[in-house]
Protein backbone atom coordinates (compact mmCIF):
# COMPACT_ATOMS: atom_id res chain seq x y z
CA UNK A 1 0.00 0.00 0.00
CA UNK A 2 2.61 2.21 0.84
CA UNK A 3 3.97 1.99 -2.79
CA UNK A 4 0.61 3.11 -4.02
CA UNK A 5 1.01 6.19 -2.11
CA UNK A 6 4.31 6.89 -2.67
CA UNK A 7 3.37 5.98 -6.85
CA UNK A 8 -0.02 8.75 -6.21
CA UNK A 9 2.73 11.28 -5.06
CA UNK A 10 4.43 11.20 -7.99
CA UNK A 11 1.81 11.33 -10.28
CA UNK A 12 0.36 14.19 -8.74
CA UNK A 13 4.18 16.14 -8.59
CA UNK A 14 4.13 15.21 -12.22
CA UNK A 15 1.17 16.93 -13.08
CA UNK A 16 1.80 19.66 -11.89
CA UNK A 17 5.11 20.43 -13.49
CA UNK A 18 4.62 19.31 -16.89
CA UNK A 19 2.50 17.06 -19.19
CA UNK A 20 5.39 15.37 -20.76
CA UNK A 21 6.61 13.89 -17.13
CA UNK A 22 3.11 12.16 -17.28
CA UNK A 23 3.88 10.26 -20.33
CA UNK A 24 6.95 9.16 -19.03
CA UNK A 25 5.20 7.80 -15.82
CA UNK A 26 2.47 6.45 -17.69
CA UNK A 27 5.21 3.98 -19.76
CA UNK A 28 6.92 3.19 -16.20
CA UNK A 29 3.86 1.73 -14.49
CA UNK A 30 4.02 -1.40 -12.53
CA UNK A 31 2.66 -4.43 -13.79
CA UNK A 32 0.45 -4.92 -10.74
CA UNK A 33 -1.28 -1.65 -11.82
CA UNK A 34 -5.28 -2.78 -11.50
CA UNK A 35 -6.08 -1.24 -15.31
CA UNK A 36 -3.66 -3.43 -16.81
CA UNK A 37 -4.85 -6.68 -15.40
CA UNK A 38 -8.18 -5.85 -15.78
CA UNK A 39 -7.49 -5.20 -19.70
CA UNK A 40 -5.90 -8.42 -19.97
CA UNK A 41 -8.65 -10.00 -18.14
CA UNK A 42 -11.51 -8.74 -20.60
CA UNK A 43 -8.73 -9.39 -23.88
CA UNK A 44 -8.60 -13.05 -22.31
CA UNK A 45 -12.64 -12.97 -21.68
CA UNK A 46 -13.28 -11.60 -25.51
CA UNK A 47 -10.64 -14.07 -27.09
CA UNK A 48 -12.54 -17.14 -25.21
CA UNK A 49 -15.97 -15.99 -26.25
CA UNK A 50 -14.80 -15.41 -29.74
CA UNK A 51 -13.26 -18.70 -29.95
CA UNK A 52 -16.87 -20.30 -28.68
CA UNK A 53 -17.93 -18.45 -32.07
CA UNK A 54 -14.99 -19.93 -33.98
CA UNK A 55 -13.96 -16.49 -34.65
CA UNK A 56 -10.05 -17.90 -34.47
CA UNK A 57 -9.06 -14.64 -36.73
CA UNK A 58 -10.83 -12.41 -33.94
CA UNK A 59 -9.29 -15.13 -30.92
CA UNK A 60 -5.90 -14.63 -32.07
CA UNK A 61 -6.35 -10.53 -31.80
CA UNK A 62 -7.53 -10.94 -28.10
CA UNK A 63 -4.79 -13.31 -26.96
CA UNK A 64 -1.77 -11.01 -28.71
CA UNK A 65 -3.18 -8.57 -26.75
CA UNK A 66 -2.78 -10.19 -23.60
CA UNK A 67 0.62 -11.32 -24.79
CA UNK A 68 1.38 -7.87 -25.44
CA UNK A 69 0.68 -7.06 -21.76
CA UNK A 70 2.14 -10.30 -20.00
CA UNK A 71 4.30 -11.95 -22.67
CA UNK A 72 5.09 -14.81 -19.77
CA UNK A 73 1.18 -15.66 -19.39
CA UNK A 74 1.03 -19.63 -20.17
CA UNK A 75 -3.27 -19.35 -20.98
CA UNK A 76 -2.52 -16.44 -23.22
CA UNK A 77 0.10 -18.82 -25.35
CA UNK A 78 -1.96 -21.67 -24.35
CA UNK A 79 -5.18 -20.39 -25.62
CA UNK A 80 -3.56 -18.66 -28.85
CA UNK A 81 -2.35 -22.16 -29.87
CA UNK A 82 -5.81 -23.03 -29.84
CA UNK A 83 -6.88 -20.56 -32.14
CA UNK A 84 -3.95 -21.22 -34.33
CA UNK A 85 -4.48 -25.04 -34.87
CA UNK A 86 -8.18 -24.09 -35.66
CA UNK A 87 -7.10 -21.83 -38.33
CA UNK A 88 -4.96 -24.75 -39.74
CA UNK A 89 -1.63 -23.27 -38.56
CA UNK A 90 -0.57 -25.84 -37.24
CA UNK A 91 3.74 -25.05 -37.19
CA UNK A 92 2.04 -22.05 -35.92
CA UNK A 93 0.54 -23.64 -32.65
CA UNK A 94 3.17 -26.07 -31.82
CA UNK A 95 5.31 -22.44 -31.36
CA UNK A 96 2.38 -21.39 -28.85
CA UNK A 97 2.06 -24.57 -27.14
CA UNK A 98 5.74 -24.71 -26.88
CA UNK A 99 6.03 -21.21 -25.27
CA UNK A 100 2.79 -22.51 -22.69
CA UNK A 101 5.07 -25.42 -21.85
CA UNK A 102 8.25 -22.87 -20.95
CA UNK A 103 6.03 -20.66 -18.80
CA UNK A 104 3.69 -23.66 -17.01
CA UNK A 105 5.64 -27.16 -17.38
CA UNK A 106 3.39 -28.74 -14.90
CA UNK A 107 -0.05 -27.78 -17.05
CA UNK A 108 -0.38 -30.86 -19.09
CA UNK A 109 -2.99 -29.39 -21.60
CA UNK A 110 -0.29 -27.64 -23.65
CA UNK A 111 1.39 -31.35 -23.90
CA UNK A 112 -2.11 -32.83 -25.19
CA UNK A 113 -2.52 -30.36 -28.16
CA UNK A 114 0.93 -30.17 -28.88
CA UNK A 115 0.78 -33.61 -29.59
CA UNK A 116 -2.31 -33.17 -31.38
CA UNK A 117 -1.18 -30.35 -33.69
CA UNK A 118 2.44 -32.31 -34.33
CA UNK A 119 0.08 -35.45 -35.58
CA UNK A 120 -1.50 -33.34 -38.15
CA UNK A 121 1.43 -32.47 -38.84
CA UNK A 122 2.86 -35.41 -39.69
CA UNK A 123 5.06 -35.69 -36.70
CA UNK A 124 3.47 -38.96 -34.77
CA UNK A 125 6.61 -40.07 -32.66
CA UNK A 126 7.06 -36.42 -31.48
CA UNK A 127 3.13 -36.04 -30.82
CA UNK A 128 3.31 -39.43 -28.71
CA UNK A 129 6.38 -38.01 -26.30
CA UNK A 130 3.77 -34.97 -26.07
CA UNK A 131 0.96 -37.30 -25.11
CA UNK A 132 3.01 -39.12 -22.58
CA UNK A 133 4.23 -36.12 -20.75
CA UNK A 134 0.39 -35.25 -21.06
CA UNK A 135 -0.35 -38.44 -19.45
CA UNK A 136 2.42 -38.55 -16.96
CA UNK A 137 0.88 -35.20 -15.47
CA UNK A 138 -2.60 -36.57 -15.63
CA UNK A 139 -2.93 -40.09 -15.17
CA UNK A 140 -6.37 -39.81 -15.29
CA UNK A 141 -6.50 -37.55 -18.91
CA UNK A 142 -8.29 -39.56 -20.91
CA UNK A 143 -8.10 -37.37 -24.17
CA UNK A 144 -4.59 -37.60 -23.85
CA UNK A 145 -5.22 -41.67 -24.03
CA UNK A 146 -7.50 -41.21 -27.00
CA UNK A 147 -4.94 -39.15 -28.95
CA UNK A 148 -1.88 -41.57 -27.76
CA UNK A 149 -3.85 -44.39 -29.57
CA UNK A 150 -4.61 -42.22 -33.23
CA UNK A 151 -0.74 -41.19 -33.11
CA UNK A 152 -0.44 -45.41 -32.72
CA UNK A 153 -2.77 -46.43 -34.60
CA UNK A 154 -1.21 -44.25 -37.59
CA UNK A 155 2.17 -45.91 -36.36
CA UNK A 156 1.16 -48.84 -37.43
CA UNK A 157 1.47 -50.65 -33.33
CA UNK A 158 -1.99 -51.97 -32.98
CA UNK A 159 -1.67 -53.49 -29.86
CA UNK A 160 -0.77 -50.38 -28.39
CA UNK A 161 -2.70 -48.58 -29.96
CA UNK A 162 -5.77 -50.63 -28.10
CA UNK A 163 -4.52 -50.72 -24.97
CA UNK A 164 -4.30 -46.57 -25.43
CA UNK A 165 -8.32 -46.72 -26.53
CA UNK A 166 -9.09 -48.73 -23.50
CA UNK A 167 -7.99 -46.52 -21.15
CA UNK A 168 -9.43 -43.71 -22.61
CA UNK A 169 -11.92 -45.23 -22.89
CA UNK A 170 -12.22 -46.68 -18.84
CA UNK A 171 -11.33 -43.11 -17.76
CA UNK A 172 -14.13 -41.08 -19.91
CA UNK A 173 -16.61 -43.45 -18.48
CA UNK A 174 -15.81 -42.31 -15.07
CA UNK A 175 -16.36 -39.14 -15.61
Amino acid sequence: MKKFYVFLAVLIAALSFAPMALAAINSALPASIPGKADAADRYMDKGAALTVEKDYAGALVEFDRVIELYPDFAPAHYDKGIALSALGRDADAVKEYNKAIELDPQDPKPYNDKGAALGRLGRLREALVSFERAIQLKPDYANAYYNKYVALKDLGRRREARAALETARKLGEGK
